[in-house]
């Protein structure tokens, strides 16, 4: 009987273990989507306002470039717990995430149709616990 609570519980953790949390902020769509799959549905001098609103939704945020055309920007953020939070004690001196940011920035021509785009994806870490 308690092999098979200790087979159980080690079934348990293991797979609380190998999901991790994770925590997901900005544009949701932008998240779920590779670089390689953007470039081909953003297409410059083709796509417009609305092409991008279908696909992406509205903005995080909209500004001026220099020369006072209209710029858009996406993002998102991914952040998964280190599997060192899950031991006790020393998830009290080493803690933290590993961190996934996507971001997009298109630029429009007066008439609506996307002049340019860049996209890029960093990866980083937050650092918690006493010894960070």
């Amino acid at each position: 009987m308690l092999k098979k609570i200790t087979a159980s519980s080690m079934l348990v953790a293991t797979l609380l273990l190998s999901t991790g949390c994770a925590v997901k902020t900005g544009n949701e769509n932008l998240g779920t989507m590779e670089k390689s799959e953007l470039d081909t549905k953003i297409v410059k001098g083709k796509s417009t306002k609305q092409d991008i609103k279908a696909l992406l939704g509205d903005p995080d945020r909209t500004d001026f470039d220099n020369n006072s055309l209209e710029k858009w920007t996406y993002a998102h953020t991914r952040k998964d717990l280190k599997l060192v939070n899950y031991v006790p004690v020393a998830n009290w001196f080493v803690a933290g995430t590993n961190d996934t940011t996507k971001s997009l920035v298109i630029v429009f021509e007066e008439s609506g149709v996307v002049k340019n785009f860049i996209t890029s994806d960093a990866k980083g870490e937050t650092k918690g616990g006493l010894f960070q």
